[in-house]
């Protein structure tokens, strides 16, 4: 693993920033992978779609 030390050096990150990085990193990752599994937002879309379908034709 000699490319984070790189980066690391470069930036001028310490153990904890990259700690803080690495992280924030695989938190992403976990809520990201959770929010596509179980989020349903075809259904969200078709919604909000529909909704400003009608209002527009309120008017």
């Amino acid at each position: 693993m000699i490319m984070p030390s790189i980066f690391s050096v470069a930036l001028g990150l310490g153990p904890v920033e990259i700690g803080v990085i690495a992280i924030a990193g695989l938190g992403f990752i976990v809520m990201f992978g959770l929010s596509s599994a179980k989020g349903n937002f075809q259904d969200l879309i078709k919604t909000t779609l529909d909704n400003d379908e009608a209002r527009r034709n309120k008017k």
